[in-house]
């Protein structure tokens, strides 16, 4: 057995954060840049949470997507930083004619079946170019990642956390405007 020494923590020691560093770009792994929840806990939200509570607790963890839950803590849709804008909120509130304190994951949400998927496999011998390409093209944000031999949600890429890896701007034009958006 091999004892490791314990140190004290000095004043200049800090948290650091993937984005402090220069060790990814377009020909890296694109499996470098997925949230893989074999290895970490997916950050999700009840269906029910009060939507503006969600958007608060996103800023406080600075996180652009939580994956929504129902009561039997199944997957059920996606809800990001951008469906709880302003302007989303607000077309939402006229659709479904609810007061914006009443609004919940559920309601902004973009469901399951609308959220894009990404083989597992395939993403094994993708470069961080190919996964851009990919989500440009699709129009897409938000990408899961599915083991499909599994039938495993294995992890979630965002093309915010791309950008913030690559240290520049990554555009991806949307495919759907807000009210094709919310009318699933």
């Amino acid at each position: 057995m091999k004892a490791l020494k314990v140190y004290q923590l000095d004043s200049v020691d800090h948290l650091v954060k993937p984005r402090e560093f220069s060790d990814i770009d377009e020909h890296s792994p694109a499996l470098n840049l997925m949230t893989d929840f074999r290895q970490h806990q997916p950050h999700t939200v009840s269906a029910s949470a009060r939507a503006l509570g969600v958007a608060k607790l996103m800023a406080m963890e600075e996180v652009d997507s939580k994956l929504v839950v129902d009561r039997d803590q199944e997957f059920i849709g996606l809800l990001t930083a951008e469906r709880l804008s302003e302007q989303y909120i607000l077309v939402t509130q006229t659709m479904q004619g609810l007061d914006r304190d009443e609004l919940t994951a559920a309601d902004m949400m973009l469901p399951r079946s609308s959220i894009p998927a990404l083989d597992y496999d395939a993403l094994k011998s993708a470069t961080v170019g190919d996964l851009i390409r990919t989500l440009r093209e699709a129009g897409e944000n938000h990408c899961l990642v599915l083991d499909r031999d599994h039938h495993h949600i294995r992890g979630l890429i965002s093309i915010e956390e791309v950008a913030e890896r690559l240290h520049r701007a990554v555009a991806v034009t949307p495919k759907r405007s807000i009210v094709k958006a919310l009318s699933f």
